[in-house]
């Protein structure tokens, strides 16, 4: 056997030994420079990575960037630590060489190059972490390689969302119930105990609406402390309480209460099992919510159809919902059975997070049990009869969401008031239209339509 031969054949096998280094890995598996981040004790990861561990290099560096998990932010030592994480390494590794025709086989060093987190895949991690923070599952399901690696990924994520509320939090001073006297004076105690809630300091939530609906009684001041109180007390399994505590509200409220206090009073009767209420409460929001709808300016009514077990209604809704997420159109479907709850379809759009002179355009479901996104549209908006199309088939289950978050079918509060029930709850959207809508007439013809 000449050694050509033997040279080739060895090649052959280091290739094939080595082939897994150039296969790209699960998403999951890519995810773990950030997962570190999110899950690795701190000191470990100091040790890690002044031990060479890349990955860890990687992980530290994002929470010194962000300033998350206790580290101290340090923009300047985090780029020095994601060019050591992005440092090729090269090694010798030992490759056998099997042996041909009853020749013996033989071992050779093979060099093999360790790429590290290369500068590319540090932004996709970034991206990636970035969609998590904010919440957003679609770009998420993209940045992170799959809805499944986003997924993965949430536990820590949600657990660094409540880091950096309890950080806010602690900025501000603790308002004394006892200390509020007025309920004119209630706004401070409002915040606080909004803020409380979504920590999940429950009982001292409950004590400040408790102080809110004292001194307030049933004027439209204390509803959504009532509405707060509701909710509490069905985690705590009264929905009796929550029924009575929202006694004095109309339903459905006037925004900016909207569809939360009908929301919460539909999970009250689904606790206690009484589905013909719950029906004549969905149909009553989601009357309301059509109407007020169809009486929005810059809001037109596309086309009614039928669904699997219900029937919808498209909207063309033009609205800003937040600084990065634009609405087009929204769908609100009415279930046929008593037992299920209102769900809306929206098309969104955001701008694309590498290029801000492009946008993504989505279609996503929102049920109070958690939100879906449906499809993406990458070349432009889609149109109404597409739209129709894919809620069709979502309503008839051929259609799978391609990433989402929550919990389907679990009970409880609905996590999306404003989204299932548009028009009707502190949207932004809403509350401009609202605001619009009380500016004084101003003009020769006082009963006129406002002027802007």
């Amino acid at each position: 056997m000449s050694r050509a031969w033997r040279t080739n054949a060895a090649a052959v096998v280091l290739a094939a030994a080595t082939a897994g280094c150039a296969t790209a890995p699960d998403p999951i598996a890519r995810n773990a420079p950030l997962k570190l981040a999110m899950t690795e004790p701190v000191e470990s990861l100091r040790q890690r990575s002044d031990a060479g561990d890349r990955q860890a290099q990687y992980a530290l560096s994002f929470l010194m960037r962000t300033g998350l998990r206790g580290v101290e932010r340090d923009p300047v030592a985090a780029e020095g630590l994601r060019a050591r994480a992005g440092q090729a390494i090269s090694r010798s590794a030992a490759i056998y060489v099997p042996g041909v025709n009853g020749n013996p086989g033989h071992v050779m060093m093979a060099p093999i190059t360790e790429p590290g987190v290369s500068d590319g895949e540090a932004r996709r991690l970034d991206a990636c972490g970035a969609a998590l923070m904010l919440g957003r599952p679609a770009m998420g399901g993209a940045m992170c390689g799959s809805p499944e690696a986003y997924i993965d990924l949430l536990p820590g994520a949600v657990a660094l969302r409540r880091e950096m509320m309890a950080t806010a939090l602690s900025d501000l001073p603790a308002v004394d119930p006892a200390s509020v006297s007025d309920c004119a004076a209630t706004d401070a105690l409002w915040s606080d105990a909004a803020l409380r809630m979504g920590l999940g300091d429950h009982g001292k939530a409950a004590d400040a609406a408790d102080r809110i609906i004292d001194l307030c009684g049933a004027a439209p001041e204390s509803w959504h402390a009532r509405v707060m109180r509701a909710q509490i007390a069905l985690d705590a399994g009264d929905p009796g309480l929550a029924l009575a505590t929202m006694e004095p509200v109309p339903l459905p409220a006037p925004a900016p209460v909207g569809g939360y206090a009908s929301l919460v009073v539909m999970a009250a009767h689904a606790a206690r099992e009484d589905w013909p209420a719950h029906a004549r409460e969905r149909d009553r929001l989601t009357a309301a919510s059509l109407a007020a709808l169809g009486a929005e300016l810059g809001t037109r009514r596309i086309e009614g159809f039928s669904v699997e077990s219900g029937e919808a209604v498209l909207f063309e809704r033009p609205a800003n919902l937040t600084p990065t997420l634009d609405a087009h159109m929204v769908a609100l479907v009415k279930p046929d059975a008593p037992e299920t709850r209102p769900r809306a379809f929206w098309v969104t759009s955001s701008p694309d997070l590498f290029d801000p002179d492009s946008r993504s355009w989505f279609l996503d479901e929102y049920r109070c049990d958690g939100r879906a996104t449906l499809q993406m549209f990458r070349n432009g908006p889609p149109t109404a009869a597409e739209v129709r199309q894919a809620i069709e088939a979502r309503m008839a289950g051929r259609l799978e969401p391609v990433s989402g978050s929550g919990s389907p079918g679990a009970p409880g509060v609905c996590q999306f008031p404003a989204m299932v029930a548009p028009g009707l709850g502190d949207d932004p959207s809403a509350l401009a239209r609202q605001a619009e809508a009380a500016t004084p007439a101003t003009g020769d013809d006082a009963s006129g339509p406002p002027q802007s």
